[in-house]
């Protein structure tokens, strides 16, 4: 059986999906669209299919198994809902949403629908994290602090979507969320309570710029630990640099790029990455695609990843801890 997959959006990171799922000799790569049709016919020229500028029409007129969603977060309309009425499968790139209300709706009907879904949380899908976070879970104990930072730049040019916050939600909801989703995942507990500053001022003289240019957040675990995300899109280029820190009862993770060195007592085990994150991850969704299998990331994930980066930025915005849920689901 051969996977026929379809593409919304085929931007970058749609692109870098193609590139992967073409190599694989149970997926057929059969549609694609773009606002920017140009876009869907150079993906279509280059992997075969036919381009649209119209995901309705590409949806009403293909048959296809699975369609990636690979579009900004202010993109987010009933791309989900009408796959989800066409029995076709999502996988769909972070954040899911800008609004609850908009998660919530899509995690209903994709239920509803009973289709298999994936967020795009790559870093769950490294060697070098998934066997860290085994040994954790085995071995670790108590689990009391998770760090993590992105310390990066500005995305785009002056007219980019990513820098304005009715349309990326800012860096915290739109970049910083693999770390909230990592936090969640390695801790192994649900965040319930957040509080957060949001600094502001610092890139306020870049044209079209009105999301934070440096954030941190602080979330307690209903285990009891507690967890810290600081971001920035104010860094220079040559001190960029994104990585963790988890302290356990009877070991350290401590992530040195894509690896992670795994501390107790005096001795140090390096988990090395040895594998194509992006690859993994697309291969598990065709494999549950095709074996009917709930994915290791659903939808359900990437809500619980949104309504802690709203709750952080409703925190920074009322200068109060925010508690968790938001909104019932």
């Amino acid at each position: 059986m051969k996977v026929k997959v379809g593409f919304i959006g085929c931007g970058g990171i749609a692109q870098y999906h193609a590139e992967r799922l073409v190599k694989m000799s149970d997926v057929e790569l059969v549609a694609f669209s773009d606002v920017a049709v140009e876009r869907a016919r150079s993906l279509a020229s280059k992997y075969g299919g036919r381009a649209y500028s119209d995901y309705k029409d590409m949806l009403e007129k293909e048959k296809l198994d699975a369609c990636f969603i690979c579009i900004p977060p202010y993109a987010h309309t009933d791309q989900e809902l009408l796959c989800a009425e066409h029995g076709v499968h999502v996988f769909v790139e972070k954040p899911v949403a800008l609004t609850m209300d908009k998660a919530v709706e899509v995690l209903k009907a994709v239920e509803k629908a009973g289709i298999i879904t994936q967020v795009g949380y790559v870093r769950r899908f490294l060697d070098s994290y998934d066997s860290s976070r085994s040994l954790l879970l085995a071995e670790g104990g108590r689990v009391g602090l998770f760090e993590a930072w992105w310390i990066g730049g500005v995305a785009g040019g002056p007219d980019h979507w990513w820098r304005r916050r009715e349309l990326s939600g800012g860096q915290l909801v739109e970049q910083s969320t693999h770390l909230v989703d990592q936090a969640r995942w390695m801790v192994n507990s649900e965040v319930e309570e957040v509080f957060a500053y949001f600094e502001t001022e610092l890139l306020n003289d870049l044209p079209s710029f009105n999301i934070e240019s440096a954030s941190t957040v602080v979330m307690r675990f209903k285990t009891g630990a507690i967890g810290c995300i600081t971001s920035t899109c104010a860094a220079q280029p040559a001190g960029m640099d994104v990585n963790f820190r988890l302290i356990a009862k009877n070991m350290e993770l401590v992530g040195a790029g894509w690896n992670v060195i795994v501390v107790k007592g005096e001795e140090k085990k390096v988990f090395e990455a040895r594998v194509d994150p992006f690859e993994v991850e697309d291969k598990h969704f065709i494999d549950c695609v095709k074996s009917g299998c709930e994915t290791k990331v659903p939808y359900l994930e990437g809500v619980k990843a949104l309504e802690i980066t709203l709750a952080a930025v409703k925190a920074a915005t009322e200068g109060r801890s925010v508690r968790l849920p938001l909104t019932n689901y």
